[in-house]
């Protein structure tokens, strides 16, 4: 089977990490590595091995030797990258979030239908091994709550400058929005939320508390913010509620209590991981030719989970959800169907 060739373009720490997980697979190899830094790129060769380092981004998503390409750069240029990366014929891996807003998230996946690439968001809290416990010891819930509260964020990091990050409830928010909805097994609805911007000087929302209603039924609870890291929860934590039975899953999501009516608690541990097992998942999906499980529709929605709660918390009113993912979709439906009239 061929080696698939892969380009990373973003050589920080995760460039980093996810060239170390493809070091590790059989299959794929990183080829190229691009940063606006090109000693960064550089660094990451001397380390994994390839065949080139550049700051020539044309360079690297003209390079017809590719197959695939990793985007790990700063969160506002997403967007860009992908679609420039899928419009080449390249298949996608992006990290998470997938964009910063609705539009930009709509605009990819016209990308993905257009040139019929793979496009994986990168969203490693997926894998943990605890979720998929949670899951099956309780496959529909009535109840979801999910908690991911950091310690203070620093005033001058890239995260939190509103247009290259936007600050911890949407740069990290999205990972709990979207472990949110895969727990609860549902589509979100609508959102209500409260919050607001309380201390970070760059302005963006840096601590939110929001309710959402899934279509079918459950409801779901969302604390994100960097207020400070709980010693009791850790920073992620998470809690099912189900008739006469609860799980709660504490320790950064690696350790699960479950308890059921009439019977003695049960604790499992697990571990947290992730990067791995999504890289294997993205290998797996091109070597077979199947659909990336978790595409550019899941990236929306964690997208537009936390976007709608700003808008709610600035609104004073539940916000739609599933309304405005239909109409994406349903748009973007309509367009290739004139498209292939007209042909």
């Amino acid at each position: 089977m061929k080696t698939i060739k892969i380009g990373i373009i973003g050589c920080g720490n995760l460039g980093k990490t996810h060239a170390k997980c493809i070091a590790e697979l059989e299959g794929m190899e990183v080829s190229a590595f691009c940063d606006v830094f090109e000693q960064s790129a550089q660094a990451l060769l001397e380390e994994f091995g390839g065949e080139y380092a550049t700051s020539d981004v044309d360079r690297f998503f003209n390079d017809p030797s590719l197959d695939a390409i990793y985007i790990t750069t700063v969160h506002d240029t997403h967007a860009d990258y992908c679609i420039r990366a899928l419009e080449a014929g390249k298949h996608v891996l992006v990290e998470k979030p997938l964009a910063m807003s609705v539009e930009d998230c709509v605009r990819i996946g016209e990308a993905v239908e257009r040139t019929g690439k793979k496009l994986f968001t990168a969203f490693k809290m997926r894998y943990f091994e605890l979720l998929w416990k949670a899951k099956e010891l309780i496959p529909q819930p009535l109840m979801v709550t999910m908690q991911m509260m950091d310690d203070r964020w620093g005033n001058g990091i890239w995260p939190n400058d509103p247009v290259k990050g936007g600050g911890n409830v949407i740069s990290q928010g999205c990972h709990s929005t979207d472990i949110l909805r895969f727990v609860a097994g549902a589509e979100p609805v609508e959102v209500y939320a409260a919050g607001g911007n309380y201390y970070q000087p760059t302005g963006v929302i840096d601590n939110l508390v929001a309710v959402y209603r899934f279509d079918n039924g459950a409801a779901g609870s969302l604390v994100q913010g960097d207020c400070g890291c709980p010693p009791l929860t850790s920073k992620f934590f998470m809690q099912l509620f189900a008739e006469n039975k609860s799980i709660t899953i504490s320790d950064r999501l690696t350790t699960l209590t479950y308890t059921e009516a009439g019977k003695a608690p049960q604790v499992f541990k697990g571990t947290e991981s992730g990067f791995i097992e999504e890289n294997r998942a993205f290998l797996r999906c091109l070597q077979e030719d199947t659909e990336a499980p978790i595409n550019h529709i899941d990236g929306l929605y964690a997208t537009l989970m936390i976007l709608q709660a700003i808008t709610s918390l600035k609104s004073g009113k539940p916000e739609p959800i599933a309304s405005i993912v239909e109409q994406a979709v349903s748009s973007k439906a309509a367009e290739t169907t004139t498209e292939v009239s007209s042909s």
